[in-house]
């Protein structure tokens, strides 16, 4: 039961932001502030994520971008599973090795509303996208945090 609440919560938010986006608002009036939060947001996704987990295995650069009770949650065989975002910050304080250095990545998208944000980033390995994930995130008094991820993995 605490699965569909929290998928509900998940697309919720989602559908809240996407429809702020598509809206005549999201387009016709533009916060000045937006483009800060957006180099602020992308510069947290790539410190915590690409950096932390792909490129240094650095559990000190997951646990400033990644909120201690984010999941990651994952799709598999029709069904979801929670990843806790302490399990790349356990794994990586005992044995700080990177993922693959050999990662690249690409913003597709990201978009604020306040607080709120989703960003879209593809992940390429030896120039064949691996992934994409979408990264929700929230702001908090010390900054971005990236609060839920999902994602797509291509076939290998």
């Amino acid at each position: 039961m605490k699965a569909k609440s929290f998928i509900a919560t998940i697309v919720f938010l989602l559908l809240s932001i996407t429809n702020y986006a598509f809206s005549s608002a999201g387009f016709l009036h533009i916060n000045p502030d937006d483009s800060t939060e957006i180099k602020t947001i992308q510069n947290t996704v790539v410190e915590a994520y690409v950096e932390g987990i792909f490129l240094q295995g650095n559990a000190t650069l997951i646990k400033k971008g990644w909120h201690p009770d984010c999941d990651i949650v994952i799709f598999e065989n029709g069904s979801l599973a929670k990843l806790p975002a302490k399990y790349w910050v356990d794994r990586f304080e005992k044995n700080p090795k990177p993922l693959d250095p050999k990662v690249t990545y690409k913003f597709v998208d990201v978009k604020v509303t306040g607080y709120a944000a989703i960003a879209i980033i593809e992940i390429f390995s030896n120039g064949k996208q691996i992934y994409t994930d979408y990264m929700c995130l929230y702001k908090f008094n010390d900054g971005w945090k990236i609060v839920t991820k999902i994602f797509y993995a291509f076939p290998k």
